[in-house]
This record gives C-alpha cells, sequence and structure tokens, in this order.
C-alpha cells in the first residue's frame, strides 16, 4: 500500500498554483490593454481564453485530486485497520507501554529523548517502559551518542507491515 508522499501533494499544490498564476497574468494584461486603450481586434478573444485557461486549471486539480484521493482514503482505511487489529495485542500492555508502541507505529524511529516528550513521561519512566518492552522483544534500542534510538522489533515490523 502506497502512501500519499510529500512529491504528490507538492505537485498537486504546484500545478494549481501555476493556473491560478496563469489565470491572473492573463487577466492582468487584459486590464492594462482596456485602461491604455491597446485593445485590438486580436485581444477580443482574451476574456474566453480566461474562461478556458480557468476551466483547463480546474479539470487538471480536479483531476490530481481524483488520483490522490484514492491513496489518502486507502491509507487512512489501511491505519484504521491496522489500529483495530492490534487493539487487541495493546491492551495487553500495561497505559505507558502502549502509548509508547502508539508512538512507533507511528513515526517508525524515534529518539529516546522524543519519546518521552511526545508520551508525557519523564526521562526516568521512559527508561524503565522501553526496558520492558526490550524484555519483551517489542522493541530495540540502538545507542547514538548520548541517547537512543528506538524502534519496533524487526518481527513486530513484518507483522503491522
Amino acid at each position: 500500500m502506497k502512501e500519499v508522499s510529500l512529491k504528490d501533494v507538492t505537485l498537486v499544490i504546484g500545478l494549481i498554483t501555476g493556473f491560478v498564476f496563469m489565470i491572473s497574468f492573463v487577466v492582468f494584461y487584459t486590464y492594462s490593454l482596456l485602461h491604455t486603450g491597446d485593445f485590438c481586434s486580436c485581444t477580443e478573444q482574451i476574456p474566453i481564453l480566461i474562461i478556458m485557461v480557468a476551466s483547463s486549471g480546474l479539470f487538471v486539480g480536479s483531476f490530481a485530486y481524483y488520483l490522490l484521493i484514492d491513496r489518502i482514503v486507502r491509507s487512512w482505511k489501511a491505519k484504521k485497520e491496522l489500529e483495530k487489529s492490534l487493539a487487541p495485542f495493546l491492551k495487553l500492555l500495561n497505559g505507558d507501554e502502549e502509548k509508547v508502541v502508539r508512538l512507533l507505529l507511528r513515526k517508525k524511529k524515534l529518539s529516546q529523548a522524543s519519546i518521552s516528550k511526545l508520551a508525557e513521561l519523564s526521562r526516568v519512566k521512559t527508561t524503565r517502559v522501553l526496558q520492558k518492552l526490550e524484555d519483551k522483544g517489542i522493541v530495540k534500542r540502538e545507542k547514538k551518542g548520548k541517547t537512543n534510538t528506538v524502534e519496533l522489533a524487526e518481527h513486530i515490523k513484518k507483522l503491522v507491515g
């Protein structure tokens, strides 16, 4: 299952912004021609051009939305389904352990300091919770300088996909 990437969202925003810019430019050009009196028969079609460019912008924006919405909905449904299927497993953990595992399910890899902050646990409590989870084979810690990087154990990653 492929999630919507930042690249996809940036592409859509770029396309929409480009069309808005083109429409603004054509409107400004037409406005300046009308007010300077340089309006000739060759520029009479510009209002129709504005409508055509705006329509094509809406079409491209709608098409991009159509292509991306399916991925967004599938990704959202997959996350909901994963949470539902993991609920019995997470009930086996105590409250703090569950918080930490949920964070790691969302973020994949975090520093121990980040877990402490996001789970609103003291550093000592975080260390104890992580030690329990590591003893149960749910997480693995890797020493990185003065802190640890924490991620789910490989067999847990394979289960959750």
